[in-house]
């Protein structure tokens, strides 16, 4: 900060002087790449016609981004370094009316050693849509019209052969042992695709990947991110755990394991790293198997519903993951180079989840009409989230948060705001009932698509505020918050409407939650 203000303060004075700044008045910053930057300038009636460039020896230059005009008569020019440039000394240039070329300052390209998402802002945002579709998704679940969910469901394999047996009665039992929720539910679904390929498989799997995460955590430093954790390896735990997200999270405890036995987890980072890497590897085969199931119950053009629900469902589970690795990479606990996250295991993932998507349909298309034993499981979920899953939302937001800016203050303020419309998951209100709301539907793709629209206009907006990379991101998060609280106000507004006229649900099955 103190940098900046100080390049401000001789850029500002070089922009009003006569004399021309000598190489020896030249101040050099240090500036790493894939971060936004910020030069503020002010004190001048001109300085809203000025433009700043960075260029090389080479030629080679990158345009600073204007602010709008703060009422004290300041602006704020932005540039994000890319991560393809090359490390090494440039030049700030700048130049106006009336005002020739300058060399205000220099710069050195360093490679990343502090991975800030705050002052990566197109990662902010890509994390802070992500959310919004999320949390905006579970406000509309609990719509009457997508609670119901239900499956197909084989006859199982009674006796599987030899050890296989064995293996078969860990992975029933651990499943077992889960409290009856949306997440069990879904854990058992995901693995009938494995089950119909192969029993044994099936039953091997999350044994063999309890070895696989550790190797991988053996083999890997987390403390350093995703960057050198065995890159193909990394790959094969998402992979499989889009197949078999229970094999998924036995490879994230496998991985926990080793890493806590390696010395690796010594921080409240470290752990929250853990949990990054075992979302990746859980949360895109479950989710995006949810999403494709409650957007087949909207209505589409018949050319569209045959398309839009796969689609949307691949590319939301790989967006899940890309997310998964900025958060294991923002958790850094050594400051050191690192690579910023690959985009080649997310579109691997988007792939794998549309083809696993496809797969599955096929083998189940028929399954009514072979004459086999087949079971209809169905869950209906009238209430989505459960205390304990608030509870953890709103300790990992907040200390991602507090990660980021460093402020406790903030940290708890944000938290409870993101938190506010799971909470309101947990309840149904018999008021108010808006006469309007009681007939209309609502359509998830539709509404997805207004939302982000919403937060893509707030973010542009709050991006061309004259403030600096940090403000800003505060700024992203509480814009992010405020979407999400009006929205789930209004879904529950629009739930309490819709269901006036229906009768209580059991108190049983209301104990079905996430």
């Amino acid at each position: 900060m103190l940098n900046k203000l100080f390049a401000a303060f001789l850029i500002a004075f070089a922009a009003i002087s006569i004399t021309p700044a000598s190489a020896a008045d030249i101040p050099v910053l240090t500036w790493e790449k894939g971060k936004e930057h910020n030069i503020i300038l002010g004190g001048n009636s001109q300085v809203k016609d000025w433009k700043i460039q960075l260029t090389s020896s080479n030629g080679e230059t990158l345009d600073f981004k204007q602010s709008k005009l703060d009422p004290k008569g300041y602006v704020v020019f932005s540039i994000q370094i890319p991560d393809s440039f090359e490390s090494g000394i440039y030049t700030v240039v700048t130049t106006g009316i009336n005002m020739p070329e300058k060399i205000v300052a220099g710069v050195k390209i360093v490679n990343l050693s502090d991975y800030n998402l705050i002052q990566v802002p197109t990662k902010l945002i890509l994390i802070l849509l992500t959310l919004i579709l999320l949390i905006s998704t579970l406000s509309i679940m609990r719509m009457q019209k997508y609670e119901r969910i239900e499956y197909l469901r084989a006859k199982p394999t009674e006796n599987l052969s030899g050890i296989f047996n064995l293996f078969a009665k860990f992975r029933v039992a651990a499943v077992e042992e889960l409290h009856k929720s949306l997440f069990k539910f879904q854990i058992v679904r995901e693995g009938e695709l494995l089950h119909k390929l192969s029993p044994n498989l099936w039953a091997t799997l999350p044994i063999a990947t309890i070895f696989l995460g550790a190797y991988i955590g053996l083999n890997g430093r987390l403390i350093l991110g995703v960057s050198l954790i065995p890159f193909v390896l990394y790959a094969i735990a998402a992979i499989i755990g889009v197949i078999d997200p229970f094999s998924g999270f036995t490879a994230a405890l496998g991985f926990a394991f080793a890493q806590s036995i390696s010395g690796n987890v010594t921080s409240v980072r470290s752990v929250m790293s853990l949990i990054a890497v075992g979302i990746g590897w859980v949360a895109p085969g479950i989710l995006s198997s949810l999403y494709q199931d409650i957007l087949h119950k909207d209505n589409y053009f018949h050319f569209a519903k045959k398309f839009v629900p796969d689609l949307v469902a691949s590319a939301i589970g790989g967006l899940i993951f890309l997310v998964a690795q900025l958060l294991t990479n923002s958790f850094v606990d050594q400051v050191a180079p690192i690579a910023v996250s690959t985009y080649l295991i997310p579109l691997i993932l988007t792939v794998a989840i549309w083809a696993r998507i496809n797969l599955y349909r096929y083998l189940v298309k028929d399954l009514h009409q072979t004459g086999k034993n087949y079971q209809i499981r169905i869950l209906v979920l009238p209430r989505v989230l459960s205390p304990r899953t608030i509870t953890f939302a709103f300790l990992y937001l907040g200390g991602t948060v507090y990660v980021w800016t460093e402020s406790l203050q903030f940290a708890m303020v944000s938290s409870i705001l993101l938190t506010t419309p799971l909470a309101l998951l947990m309840v149904r209100f018999e008021s108010p009932v808006i006469k309007a709301f009681k007939s209309a539907q609502r359509y998830i793709v539709i509404e997805m698509v207004c939302i982000a629209t919403a937060a893509f206009i707030s973010f542009f907006y709050i991006q061309s505020l004259p403030l600096e990379v940090t403000a800003k991101g505060k700024l992203l998060i509480l814009s992010t918050s405020f979407v999400l609280f009006f929205h789930g106000f209004f879904s529950s507004v629009f739930d309490s409407s819709a269901r006036a006229n229906n009768l209580q649900v059991p108190q049983e099955v209301r104990q079905m939650a996430l």
